[in-house]
């Protein structure tokens, strides 16, 4: 194997993958909430199931020369393999599953690629002993799940940071018993203080909450400073941003190259897209009214 190949083709694959899942996104939020006619102004796709199928495409034909540049047989036949079954569907890589209890809507097609690439980068990533791999693969897929279950609790939908990282804490200490809600880095200073953090992987978890497109720049803003804050830790060295967006503000690729821009190289963002909510608070309770569906 040469992991140099993967090493180069790994930032390219991870933004094509999150134009796929935009646009799956946006396939999600027009069967449940109904059809947007604002989207492509604001920066979404005319014809997301097109998009889709772009994508996933582009995605196929790039992996298959990066495995066979790499000399990896085995994933290749693998991907040729599954994306056999992902075309003899009627609607090919357009093709979608809903769950209309959960409103959630995936792909077969995304989600065997963005597994490919989760491997891939982890052969290339230092090594690390199979408890930890098995705990880091359960804290991401969590993480990125964030929309889902938060929907899950049939709770209102958050309009607040804190009631993200509320609903997100109380999962996350169900599932790892190193769970740390306070956790805390020493400066010179000042002792910075990440949302939380599972200390078997040594990774601190920050969340941010954007509901207009102005607090997208704020919320990178706030990223780049804990970036700065949290370098050179002993106890934290694995860092993740997880973006919780109520409409199509930013472009996970855009975040992750800004990150990659300022040096954050221990950070992994996820921009996940939950629905939008109107709501009238008093202290810690809101009420919310949700679009009808079209």
């Amino acid at each position: 194997m040469d992991s140099l190949i993967i090493q180069n083709a790994i930032g390219e694959l991870d933004k094509i993958l999150s134009q796929a899942k935009r646009a799956l996104w946006e396939i999600g939020r027009e069967i449940y909430v109904g059809y947007n006619e604002d989207a492509e102004s604001q920066g979404g796709y005319a014809d997301p199931r097109g998009a889709l199928g772009a994508n996933l495409e582009e995605l196929h034909d790039i992996l298959l020369v990066v495995l066979e540049a790499a000399q990896m047989p085995e994933a290749s036949a693998s991907l040729v393999k599954a994306w056999a079954e992902f075309m003899s569907s009627s609607d090919g890589l357009r093709h979608t599953d809903e769950d209309h209890e959960y409103q959630d809507c995936t792909s077969p097609a995304v989600t065997f690629v963005e597994r490919l690439i989760k491997a891939l980068r982890m052969t290339v990533s230092r090594q690390i002993t199979s408890e930890q791999a098995w705990t880091l693969a359960r804290l991401e897929s969590m993480l990125r799940d964030t929309p889902v279950l938060v929907h899950r609790l049939g709770r209102p939908s958050p309009t607040r940071e804190i009631d993200l990282q509320r609903v997100m804490h109380d999962y996350l200490s169900a599932c790892f018993a190193d769970y740390d809600p306070k956790p805390s880095i020493s400066g010179t200073l000042k002792a910075f203080k990440p949302d939380c953090g599972v200390r078997s992987v040594r990774a601190a978890i920050e969340f941010k909450f954007i509901d207009t497109p102005e607090k997208a720049a704020v919320a990178f803003g706030g990223l780049a400073e804990d970036s700065a804050a949290y370098k050179g830790s002993k106890d934290w060295t694995r860092f993740y941003a997880v973006v919780y967006q109520t409409g199509p503000f930013m472009h996970e690729s855009h975040l992750r190259s800004d990150m990659q821009r300022i040096g954050a190289v221990a950070w992994e963002p996820f921009v996940v897209n939950g629905f939008a909510a109107t709501n009238t608070q008093s202290g810690d309770t809101y009420r919310v009214t949700r679009k009808n569906k079209r």
